[in-house]
């Protein structure tokens, strides 16, 4: 069973991790891993909208995220002299396709010591970007559905994922199906957008990750079974992910992701440091 994770949170921050830094690494080392990697989210864009009044690891501009994010790495990489466990430094970032926020995030990254990027995609936006929802914020605009650009920002929800993919940043692609969380693009109309990101996916050779979370939330892992089924057809790299937000969370589900990929003859695992 893989017996390491790359995507996972700590509180320190103001990020949305449960424990901090040292008590996720110490909680891996305990379960016998040989590898953590402390993922916390890179969500930088001036468009942002703060809901609710308070998104404190929303940052709208990138000098105040490239500050955050270097004590970020700081934190970690001292918590992890404390432990025998190897630990890693990343971001979950969440892309956008706009030069604006490439040349930002370009210029951020030179000054950023980290081991991997994971690629992902919480926002549903406007071509322009001008808007931008988290999805998980929805809740916050219950007239969002009704508006009659939404099914458009849903469709640039999956061709965010393509863009990403296309971008050539990242190490791996998170939960590519993270917004059927919320009973969204579920139908078989989305099923054409689906197949843009496994193509995109198998002619880029990216890596994606296999996550837990999903069995928690709809008892389904990200990506859906019929999708994971297409990407190993192309011989698609993959990676579990318990993405763990809380300790009890590390590893979580990894047997039963182990399982579904051994029914599967999914065989061409991502390791990104060779780990043994």
């Amino acid at each position: 069973m893989q017996n390491f994770t790359y995507h996972t949170h700590n509180h320190e921050q103001d990020f949305d991790g449960h424990q901090s830094a040292e008590e996720m690494i110490a909680a891996a080392e305990e379960k016998g891993f040989a590898e953590i990697g402390v993922s916390n989210h890179l969500i930088c864009h001036k468009n942002l909208r703060i809901e609710n009044g308070y998104q404190p690891m929303f940052r709208q501009d990138f000098k105040s995220g490239e500050e955050c994010y270097k004590k970020h790495i700081e934190l970690i990489r001292q918590a992890a002299e404390k432990h025998r466990i190897k630990v890693r430094v990343g971001f979950e970032v969440d892309f956008f396709p706009s030069a604006y926020w490439r040349d930002n995030f370009e210029k951020m990254l030179k000054n950023l010591d980290v081991d991997y990027l994971i690629g992902s995609t919480h926002f549903i936006r406007s071509a322009d970007e001008s808007f931008l929802c988290n999805i998980y914020h929805m809740k916050y605009h219950p007239d969002l559905p009704q508006q009659p650009e939404f099914k458009e920002y849903l469709r640039n929800y999956w061709r965010n994922i393509v863009a990403a993919v296309e971008s050539g940043y990242f190490t791996f692609i998170a939960h590519v199906d993270y917004i059927t969380i919320f009973n969204l693009c579920v139908e078989p109309e989305w099923d054409e957008y689906k197949w843009r990101v496994i193509e995109a996916l198998a002619k880029h050779k990216q890596p994606f990750e296999l996550n837990t979370s999903g069995y928690n939330r709809i008892d389904m892992q990200h990506p859906t079974t019929w999708m994971l089924e297409e990407l190993n057809k192309r011989g698609v790299p993959v990676i579990i992910s318990d993405d763990a937000h809380d300790v009890s969370m590390l590893g979580q589900h990894f047997e039963r992701a182990e399982k579904l990929l051994s029914e599967l003859g999914y065989t061409n695992r991502f390791n990104p440091f060779k780990v043994k």
